[in-house]
């Protein structure tokens, strides 16, 4: 959903399945409209992208594209800014985040644009402010009816959250990563199948962690390229449901190696699932893939990392005006400590949004996750809560008000971090 309300919805963090519902090719114009009306997937639509032509900010036309600019302001309380188990920390941080987004109206193709900054000043402790941004543009060429590809690319400058695993919780100061991605993809439907593919690349660079008590924690171990590629094919079996095969690989370069670092952490992997993905009008929609995936590190000393992977989301419609998300993921991801390859990280979290009044949403979110580091005895258990409620006032002035709740306990000789923290945020974002 375009304008302010989508805005505020972004500090709990809402989930929707988005299906590129093109039109389908192939010969005679009645096989067209049979194809497309078995991917049309528009019979459901959540409280958080249901339009509000009252309150979606109209943005600046300028030819065929439209500018969206938009000033979020915060004040934000944190009981617990280090993560730390005891002598904890509070601090009162003040937000500022302008950005602007540019799309097209074209009936056919697209192109859109954004770049965002947000600035976090702490009023006690200086040494946590931090500038964050981020910057990026794509666009998608439509072939021919039914056939499209895209590109994306984009730059963004980071901070690690001081719950991170690793030196991010003995650090002097913030630290900082710059993360640059491209990716391109192709899709082509005919009839009841649609098949993607795409490759997609990311770059991460770490800085230096100044640590507490004096020293330096190199970071460099963590930089690194990554490449993958992804394959799909989607059969329709009714015009609400649809089966699917997906096979991703991945290969992770990493820029230092022996003798710079002990041991060589590059890997190569895949994960290959199926799934069903639908829209059952007035009920509910969502897309589930369940598979295998396996990890192969190039160090004899990390090995092979394989398992079960999950990958899922499922919308409830209970009623028009109370939207149920269910999420649920499991994959190997990369750790921030060097003794370890990886984690098998598991998460799931359970989101209700409801509409209390035309401009008033109620947000409640349960979180948890699991992660179970390889190489190394440690597991880090977090349990997530947060409650939020957005008012808006008019197309260009929407309010917001929430608490989340945090609490990591890890287990293992090399996990005796354990932490709880509590934030209380109240912002305003103005937008044209």
């Amino acid at each position: 959903m375009a304008g302010l309300s989508n805005k505020l919805f972004s500090g709990v963090g809402t989930f929707a399945l988005t299906v590129t519902a093109g039109g389908a090719f192939s010969v005679g114009a009645a096989a067209d409209a049979d194809a497309q009306w078995l991917w049309d997937r528009d019979r459901n639509v959540s409280v958080t992208q249901r339009p509000r032509p009252e309150y979606d900010a109209l943005g600046l036309r300028s030819g065929a594209f439209i500018w969206r600019p938009a000033l979020e302001l915060g004040v934000e309380f944190n009981d617990n800014i280090f993560a730390t188990a005891t002598n904890e920390e509070s601090d009162t941080i003040f937000v500022i985040a302008p950005s602007v987004t540019v799309d097209t109206t074209w009936s056919r193709h697209a192109f859109n644009a954004f770049a965002n900054a947000r600035r976090n000043e702490y009023a006690d402790f200086g040494s946590e402010s931090t500038t964050d941004y981020s910057l990026g543009a794509g666009g998608r060429l439509d072939i021919h009816r039914g056939t499209s590809v895209g590109a994306s690319a984009s730059h963004s400058r980071g901070t690690e959250p001081r719950t991170s695993a690793g030196a991010a919780g003995f650090a002097a100061e913030p630290i900082r990563f710059d993360t640059t991605t491209f990716a391109i993809g192709a899709e082509h439907t005919f009839n009841r199948l649609r098949l993607r593919g795409g490759y997609d690349f990311a770059k991460s660079d770490y800085d230096d962690a100044r640590l507490i008590g004096g020293g330096i924690a190199s970071q460099d171990f963590r930089d690194q390229d990554m490449h993958r590629f992804t394959l799909r094919g989607d059969l329709a079996i009714s015009p609400d449901t649809a089966l699917f095969a997906r096979y991703r690989y991945n290969q992770r370069d990493f820029r230092l190696a022996p003798p710079a670092v002990a041991t060589n952490r590059d890997s190569d992997g895949y994960t290959f699932d199926v799934g069903v993905e639908f829209d059952l009008g007035g009920l509910a929609r969502g897309e589930i893939g369940v598979g295998y995936m396996k990890q192969e590190y190039d160090s004899p000393a990390f090995g092979t990392v394989d398992g079960v992977s999950i990958d899922g989301m499922l919308e409830w419609f209970p009623t028009q005006l109370t939207t149920l998300t269910f999420t649920a993921s499991r994959g190997i991801e990369d750790s921030g400590i060097a003794a370890s390859s990886g984690y098998l990280g598991t998460a799931v979290s359970a989101q209700a949004d409801h509409e209390l009044l035309r401009n008033v949403i109620l947000t409640a979110r349960l979180d948890y996750a699991n992660d179970e580091y390889q190489g190394i005895d440690r597991e880090d258990q977090r349990w997530g809560a947060t409650v939020q409620a957005t008012y808006l006032m008019n197309r260009n002035v929407g309010l917001s008000a929430s608490y989340s709740h945090l609490d990591q306990s890890s287990s293992g000789t090399a996990g005796p971090r354990d932490f709880r923290t509590n934030r209380f945020v109240i912002g305003v974002v103005l937008q044209y």
